[in-house]
């Protein structure tokens, strides 16, 4: 975080020399799911069902970049993805709060935003040039909203609304990278490999993530 602070500090120090506007996709290469073992709602009549937390196999969104000096610039963007729980559950009573579940069976999903914010190193200016990033990615996660089957007093099963609050607005991740970019006639293609470091468990699938990120940009001369 010290390192992205000189770097934002540097960036609004020196004029900048270039702008970038573009979108940017990517895809996981580590697992980026958990399963809980199977459940059901009774005992005696069911239904049975998986317990998975799961985020959609893409993300997408908008990037900019701010070129400084001596290869270094700023990359800022939006990356939306879609994020899944499907429970099973028999019967549960709240600690504390003497409610009671008699069971239910539900599969809802959210949106999520993540904002990377990461000071980048190319080296060179040749048509394919490598680059190594670092910084720090925020995520925003919505409400979780779905539909499923709940379990009466009598235990017998009714059509229901789901949804689940994750009580949190932002969580974060350390972030670093590495990549080439690749000058195709206007446009700046860059494939890069991104580690994530997520600074809670709360919520995520999975606390270490690496992702495959694909950016198409187009340089604009200031």
């Amino acid at each position: 975080m010290k390192f992205l602070a000189l770097g934002l500090a540097f960036a609004l120090a020196t004029p900048a020399q270039t702008l970038s506007l573009g979108v940017s996709a990517g895809v996981p290469i580590s697992p980026h799911s958990q399963n809980y073992g199977q459940g059901c709602i009774s005992a005696t009549q069911g239904p049975c069902g998986s317990n998975d937390f799961y985020a959609r196999p893409y993300a997408v969104g908008p990037v900019a970049g701010i070129g400084i000096r001596w290869g270094v610039s700023i990359q800022a963007g939006a990356l939306y993805e879609r994020f899944h729980i499907d429970q099973t559950r028999g019967l549960t009573v709240g600690r504390g709060s003497g409610s009671v579940d008699f069971g239910h069976q539900y599969s809802v999903g959210a949106n999520a935003w993540l904002f990377p914010l990461l000071l980048r190193y190319t080296r060179g200016r040749g048509r394919i040039s490598p680059f190594v990033n670092a910084g720090a990615t925020l995520r925003h996660l919505g409400v979780f909203t779905g539909n499923g089957t709940q379990l009466d007093f009598y235990l017998q099963p009714h059509p229901a609304t789901f949804q689940i609050s994750t009580g949190r607005d932002l969580d974060a991740a350390v972030t670093a990278g590495t990549g080439l970019k690749w000058r195709a006639a206007i446009f700046d293609i860059a494939p890069e490999v991104r580690f994530l470091h997520w600074t809670s468990s709360y919520y995520q699938p999975a606390q270490n993530q690496a992702m495959l990120i694909v950016a198409i940009t187009f340089p604009l001369q200031r």
